[in-house]
């Protein structure tokens, strides 16, 4: 299962203005890799919109409950007391495809 999750900040309370919000983010960042992996998730890919405050990280996990469990971790907690935390489930092209292709076979017996 694919996760989609934006973080953005305000240009107030952005790290680089705001050293303790820097400290939070450095940790975070290079803690990433060990607290992902206590909970079998896998990071795919993470992005950073520097001018636009905006983080969008794609994550696979084996199920919903290892994902909160990652976001609830006392490391994350942080992140989040200057962050708006977005989440969405996504699939890859390749599974909307096949969706799509059942969908129309069951659209189609049903006409």
């Amino acid at each position: 299962m694919l996760i989609l999750q934006t973080m953005i900040h305000l240009p107030e309370s952005c790290p680089l203005g705001k050293p303790k919000n820097l400290d939070i983010m450095i940790q975070w960042i290079e803690g990433l890799e060990s607290l992902t992996a206590k909970y079998a998730v896998k990071v795919v890919g993470i992005w950073v919109d520097r001018v636009g405050h905006t983080i969008y990280a794609v994550f696979d996990v084996p199920n919903m409950e290892a994902f909160t469990s990652y976001e609830i971790d006392p490391q994350n907690i942080p992140i989040i007391t200057f962050n708006t935390i977005e989440k969405r489930v996504v699939t890859s092209i390749k599974e909307t495809l096949a969706f799509f292709k059942e969908h129309k076979i069951t659209a189609d017996q049903s006409s």
